[in-house]
């Protein structure tokens, strides 16, 4: 309880922050003398390679300049052939003498001057990118040693390090999904019509939370043009009363709108506590916090006035500070003194200071939902942030680059995660209440859920599954079947369609006084399933504390080599 935080924000600044960049510099330099790269050599190999991306980066702009002037020339002797014989008539001969030399001359030099600097230059453009290959493959076998020890878990290990009540499972569990269904009553209808991209589960303060992006088909409509010219005649009477024929001509357009499967990608945070368990609620961010002078927010705050007028006690009872319930509108809350337990003084206090900061964290960005048990928070600020955790963006040919993107990487992604869950941490109730099972502990099998079976099979790429007419993305879905062992087959299911070209007639009139068909041409989009099957072991051995970086390395090799498999993800290996 003594370490349960309460201003996340001031938490941050003060602790967190720093703490995380000491423990993310420690762990990189633990690598690299484990490692032990040769960091002069490598730095002698990078400037090879630096040097030559300058030279090469020079002679692609002479490249360039000399392909203009080819251009020119071409053009000047394509413009003197043209003049000479366009205007061989008007022309007298020495314009004609002169015209015939400057081609002459013009081609003479575009193939004795010009096209062999080209051939030159592009030859040594080829040498150069060899020498570039040569080198670089060189500088990545300096640094192989460090690169085969960056793993799937590295930065939750770090993130957990500097905030002991943040702990992430390996992957998420089957057993952490039955938490989540029999004691915070989970529905998988969130399930059903998404597929998950990626995952992390985990325990704040010994309470579940899943931090998750899915993917989802949503049926829209897109619009498809047509167009018809037509032609026609017609009489008519000129200025000296005789008749003449005028020819008249017409773009009909048309449209046709239809059915048209449109995918969205969502980052979220469920987090799961039993405090409140009756009260549901559903807050969008608005950036009211800290305005209130401005106009909106006097409006939202007389709406909100009237609303807890009008309505009964039961219903909604505005409170005392009214600046929290503005910025942190959660006007259609079924349970007021559930609220009022959860919300305390000291958490409004802890919001509006969160709600307000974007120097540090990033402001009011986040919607806030709770479902009875189930809490979900989603950022803006991580929408765009892969946070696969995949260790292959670490690695590098330069010692000293991947020192810098490990570091600044894993301050991005530490930032990100821990103003995600801030929200949760301004209520003080979610940190004093544990469960059961956190208290009295408990023993359980290990396996892997679907949830990381469909952000596995994500990570494979869905090429490997989708049907062969499949035009658009496709959502993943996963079964599971015998496991021994701790091995298993997955069959992936890849939902998605096809499109096959239709076109609709369109009546339109026309000037001719007359109604046209207007063919426009639209794809239809049927569903399509492809299949396809992933072979997995789980990897359920057992961390012990203390374990370097190279025996980690190691006991993956082993797994793999063992197994026959070919790629270790969040301890679990796989193969198609």
């Amino acid at each position: 309880m003594d370490n349960d935080i309460y201003d996340p924000l001031t938490e941050y600044k003060n602790v967190f922050r720093d703490r995380f960049r000491r423990i993310a510099m420690q762990t990189f330099d633990e690598l690299a003398q484990e490692a032990d790269v040769d960091v002069a050599a490598n730095r002698i190999t990078c400037s090879k390679i630096y040097n030559r991306n300058v030279d090469l980066s020079f002679l692609n702009s002479d490249i360039y300049s000399w392909k203009v002037r080819s251009v020119v020339l071409i053009i000047a002797a394509v413009a003197g052939v043209l003049c000479f014989f366009g205007l061989y008539d008007e022309l007298d001969k020495l314009c004609k003498g002169l015209i015939v030399l400057a081609t002459i001359v013009d081609v003479a030099f575009l193939f004795t001057k010009v096209y062999p600097k080209l051939r030159n230059l592009k030859t040594e453009r080829e040498s150069l990118c060899v020498e570039i290959d040569v080198f670089t493959n060189e500088a990545l076998k300096q640094m192989e040693p460090l690169n085969r020890l960056f793993d799937w878990d590295m930065m939750t290990r770090i993130m957990s390090k500097t905030i002991p009540q943040l702990e992430f499972d390996p992957y998420f569990t089957a057993q952490r999904l039955a938490d989540l269904r029999e004691v915070y009553n989970w529905n998988d209808s969130f399930n059903a019509e998404r597929s998950v991209i990626y995952c992390h589960s985990g325990l704040i303060n010994g309470n579940p939370f899943v931090l998750c992006r899915t993917r989802m088909m949503k049926m829209g409509t897109k619009t498809y043009k047509g167009s018809k010219t037509i032609h026609w005649t017609t009489r008519e009477r000129d200025s000296e009363g005789k008749y003449r024929t005028v020819r008249h001509s017409e773009t009909l357009t048309a449209t046709v709108t239809a059915p048209y499967p449109e995918y969205y990608e969502r980052t979220r945070l469920f987090y799961c506590n039993t405090a409140a368990p009756d009260l549901i609620f559903h807050r969008r961010h608005s950036g009211l916090a800290g305005k209130e002078d401005s106009l909106s927010f006097k409006m939202r705050r007389a709406l909100l006035r009237n609303k807890a007028r009008r309505l009964s006690n039961a219903d909604y009872a505005m409170m005392t500070n009214e600046e929290f319930e503005v910025a942190f509108d959660t006007s259609d809350r079924n349970n007021n003194q559930q609220f009022a337990l959860l919300f305390t003084p000291l958490a409004q206090e802890n919001m509006l200071r969160l709600l307000k900061d974007d120097v540090f964290g990033y402001g009011d960005d986040f919607d806030f939902d709770k479902q009875e048990m189930i809490n979900t928070i989603t950022p803006e600020h991580i929408q765009e942030l892969e946070l696969d955790m995949d260790p292959e963006q670490f690695r590098t040919y330069e010692f000293e680059k991947a020192k810098r993107l490990f570091c600044s990487t894993s301050e991005k992604y530490f930032r990100a995660i821990y103003f995600s869950i801030a929200p949760l941490l301004c209520v003080p109730m979610y940190q004093q209440i544990r469960p059961r099972q956190e208290i009295y502990g408990r023993d359980t099998e290990r396996h892997s859920s679907f949830w990381e079976h469909e952000a596995l099979a994500n990570y494979w790429g869905q090429e490997h599954f989708a049907h062969p007419r499949c035009v658009t993305d496709c959502i993943l879905k996963t079964e599971r079947g015998h496991t021994v062992n701790d091995s298993s087959t997955l069959t992936v299911h890849a939902y998605g369609y096809c499109s096959i070209e239709r076109v609709t007639y369109v009546k339109r009139y026309g000037g001719d006084g007359r109604y046209h068909n207007v063919p426009v041409y639209w794809d239809e989009y049927l569903p399509v399933e492809g299949l396809g099957k992933i072979y997995i072991k789980e990897d359920n051995d057992i961390e012990i504390d203390g374990i370097t970086h190279k025996e980690r390395a190691a006991h993956i090799d082993n797994v793999l080599a063992e197994s026959g498999l070919k790629l270790y993800r969040r301890h679990i290996a796989s193969k198609l």
